[in-house]
């Protein structure tokens, strides 16, 4: 490393500065993260929190990817024969559980906590909680009708409130794989009782069919935590969210009232401004590229043509830059569009944003500097300097696009 930045220490500076900024990028990220987005305290809701409730937030690399919307309409048997689509379900909550009867360890133990939760949610109440809980095979070769009777009987299960499903594998296995998105397969040659493995999670689903939060069956607080988010005294935790959430908390945010994009308040002309600017950075992009391969083979005239219209692109650009964000201020009282997008995306965004804008700064004094020695022809003191300035001009011209594609495109789930 050390050879490596004495041979070049342009470029370990460089190296060092986006390291900066990345940290820096992480830092900015978390505070500009909105309160609404953050987890919410259940000591806001119901007084003092029981230490076993984990509500607390936890960070962006230590969460499990899972991102389902909703359940899609399906068509299975209960244990009373009847059949059981989607639309029986709307209306009410239910929490999705997935099972198969020769299992002789920890669906027995799951079912068992089923039968507890039921029991703490009715207790103390004239009727029965509005909460169903459906409990799926996911062996429905072997798990007839007769045996998820047999099932349901032996945890004194009341259909109303509690359902054994069973019905076509396809169909079992779409919901189990594209609508709850966890896992389910057979194990081959494995010994009696262990013939599957699959995902032990409480999967809890609103009145309109729509997948709110996953909890950990065998794990006594996380049945807790479930139990508040069902009585309603907290909301579902973040940790428990799948990610489909957090888009539409973050589209929520921009529609709330007095949310109103900046941009919708600006004169047509300054609308049209952003789009613009990148246009510009895309020109100035392929300009020094262009020019750099020029100086390559050979061609100077061709190569001096074309730093100076990427110059001359870079100086409209810092126009037009400057117009839009004067009209923003002007018009809106704003200083600028924020960014909104889940914590992992904005790191990066902010990282970006910092060394663009603080390497865009040098550009204009490294650019001229850089011209005003070819132009007298100080060849080493031109090539000198614009080993300096191509990969930061460069590096501006590419973030300037990206940025603006992130900004003003990016999809913020």
């Amino acid at each position: 490393m050390r050879g490596f930045c004495l041979e070049s220490p342009m470029r370990c500076w460089l190296m060092g500065w986006l390291v900066s900024s990345w940290l820096a990028g992480n830092v900015l990220a978390q505070s500009a993260t909105p309160p609404e987005a953050a987890d919410q305290s259940a000591a806001a809701f119901s007084g003092e929190v029981p230490s076993i409730t984990p509500t607390y937030e936890i960070q962006p690399d230590q969460r499990r990817v899972w991102d389902p919307d909703r359940v899609e309409d399906f068509s299975l048997i209960d244990q009373t024969g009847q059949p059981v689509t989607l639309a029986d379900l709307k209306g009410r909550p239910w929490v999705a559980s997935f099972i198969f009867t020769r299992c002789v360890t920890q669906c027995p133990m799951m079912c068992k906590h089923i039968k507890e939760l039921i029991d703490d949610l009715n207790r103390n109440r004239s009727e029965p909680h509005p909460v169903r809980f459906v409990t799926i095979t996911i062996d429905p070769a072997h798990d007839t009708l007769e045996l998820i009777q047999e099932q349901a009987k032996i945890f004194g299960a009341n259909p109303d409130q509690w359902l054994f499903l069973t019905g076509e594998k396809e169909a079992i296995y779409e919901l189990i794989r594209h609508g709850f998105k966890v896992s389910a397969w057979e194990q081959f040659n494995a010994g009696a009782g262990m013939e599957f493995a699959h995902d032990m999670h409480l999967l809890h689903v609103d009145e309109e069919g729509h997948i709110r939060g996953r909890y950990e069956s065998l794990d006594q607080t996380e049945l807790v935590t479930l139990r508040r988010v069902l009585q309603g005294e907290i909301p579902t935790p973040r940790r428990h969210q799948p990610a489909s959430i957090e888009k539409q908390q973050a589209e929520a945010h921009l529609a709330a009232p007095g949310r109103v994009d900046p941009l919708s308040k600006l004169p047509s002309w300054a609308q049209r401004l952003p789009a613009t600017n990148a246009a510009l950075n895309a020109l100035a992009t392929l300009l020094l590229l262009n020019g750099f391969f020029a100086i390559k083979a050979k061609r100077p005239k061709l190569h001096k043509m074309l730093m100076l219209y990427a110059f001359a692109t870079s100086v409209v650009f810092l126009g037009c830059y400057l117009s839009y964000h004067w009209a923003l201020h002007t018009y809106t009282g704003e200083h600028g569009k924020k960014f909104v997008g889940g914590p992992r995306i904005t790191q990066v965004y902010y990282a970006i944003l910092i060394s663009h804008v603080i390497l865009a700064a040098a550009v204009p004094v490294l650019a001229s500097m850089t011209i005003w020695k070819g132009l007298h022809e100080q060849w080493e003191s031109h090539r000198r300097w614009a080993r300096v300035t191509f990969p930061i001009w460069l590096y501006v011209s590419i973030t300037g696009v990206v940025i603006y594609g992130m900004l003003y495109h990016w999809n913020v789930g």
